[in-house]
């Protein structure tokens, strides 16, 4: 989580360009409405069914690259980015520990190391290693503890104040272990991959992001040990509108790939906010998951999932300290593959808290805790059904030098 404390939060200044932006969105705002029901209308009701891979030979990543965790549905409000504004250090490296448990049992435990260096003004490369151990400590679990290593390269490509090009090209490597039908599981070495480009066109009221990432799906023992994995292709727009309003949208798609069987994802999120503050956003989300077919490698694959949640989110500033907050409680409910109607609506809720102490000039420490709950959408097929938790624990230092 490279995040220095800033106010993604952006107030439209007081010139005369406001008022033709308030006279234009005051013109337009009536088919955007439609055009975003009808959006979401649509997508509620097409039927994913993408192009899938075959399954691959034998993360998260966390992304598995930085720490990171892939959750079925994950609500805005993250820590603020890291200031575009940074001069560019000649060298930073950044080690980090995450650990992630959850209600079923599972517990994932990550070190991470990168590296990178400046070769020009405006191009960064670098190494990552990851190492992770994953394992089960129910009573009833195997015992066995499966581990990941990852290498790569990274580079990140600023030109100007317009583009920005961050990518991440490397191999997970899993040992060889026994699936939980009994049966022996060789080595596997995947290739995974992060890509993101992030544009701000002038005049701060559009930002986009478009990316696609590869990685091992590692939340449990079971996954690794049925090679799932990822592929995502994401889109994720956000627009500034006067008087503090804001919209986000996010789609993910690709195939998810296990021994035996291949399947399709689709994701998607839509969210209204509107600034409270100078610092402060309440906001609302309406978010969709669906799978083209169950699965049997041990992650929650229902045909559609519906979600709502309201929320809150905050950056405090003092000096060293910067701490980000972020709280959202909703409901929502499951169809599974073969029904005709909804099961019950659940309560959902996420909470997290992002810490950035800066120690002196190019000498960060990072803590974060995330919590999530839901009762209609686990990240993980339960057995028995019931409320699913996970809590993630991430520390970081980041050393760089000019």
């Amino acid at each position: 989580m490279h995040s220095v404390c800033s106010t993604e939060l952006l107030a439209l200044s007081e010139t005369p360009g406001l008022t033709y932006a308030a006279n234009f969105w005051d013109a337009i705002a009536p088919r955007m409405v439609w055009c975003a029901l009808l959006s979401l209308a649509l997508a509620a009701s097409l039927p994913v069914h993408a192009q899938q891979l075959d399954p691959l030979p034998p993360q998260t990543s966390s992304y598995r690259a930085l720490p990171q965790v892939q959750l079925p549905t994950a609500n805005p409000s993250p820590p603020a980015e890291e200031s575009d504004d940074e001069p560019n250090p000649a060298a930073a490296v950044e080690p980090a520990s995450v650990t992630t448990t959850d209600s079923l049992g599972n517990i994932r435990q990550q070190i991470n190391l990168q590296g990178d260096f400046a070769v020009a003004d405006t191009v960064r490369l670098g190494l990552q290693f990851d190492q992770g151990f994953i394992y089960n400590n129910l009573p009833k679990s195997s015992g066995t503890t499966e581990e990941i290593q990852d290498v790569g390269v990274t580079s990140q490509w600023h030109p100007n104040e317009v583009v920005k090009f961050d990518a991440m090209f490397g191999v997970s490597q899993m040992g060889a272990t026994t699936n939980p039908d009994g049966q022996s599981v060789p080595q596997a070495v995947i290739p995974v991959t992060k890509l993101q480009l992030h544009l701000t066109p002038p005049g701060g009221i559009l930002k986009l992001d478009l990316g696609f990432k590869r990685f091992i799906f590692d939340l449990s023992p079971q996954l690794v040990a049925n090679r799932a994995v990822r592929n995502d292709f994401v889109v994720h727009p956000e627009i500034s509108l006067p008087s503090g309003w804001r919209l986000r949208a996010l789609a993910e798609m690709g195939p998810v790939t296990s021994t035996g069987e291949s399947n399709a994802r689709y994701n998607s999120e839509f969210t209204v906010g509107h600034k409270l503050g100078k610092e402060s956003e309440l906001y609302s989300t309406y978010s969709m998951l669906h799978y083209a077919q169950p699965s049997n490698a041990g992650y929650f694959s229902p045909d559609l999932v519906q979600n709502i949640e309201g929320g809150w989110s905050t950056d405090v500033d003092r000096k060293a300290l910067c701490l980000s907050l972020d709280f959202g409680l909703g409901a929502g409910h499951a169809r599974q593959h073969g029904g005709d109607t909804f099961g019950p609506w659940g309560m959902s809720a996420h909470t997290g808290s992002f810490l950035t102490w800066t120690v002196r000039p190019g000498r960060e420490v990072r803590a974060s805790y995330e919590y999530y709950y839901d009762q209609s959408n686990p990240a993980l097929e339960s057995a028995p059904a019931g409320p699913w938790h996970m809590s993630v624990i991430t520390l970081a230092f980041r050393w760089s030098a000019r």
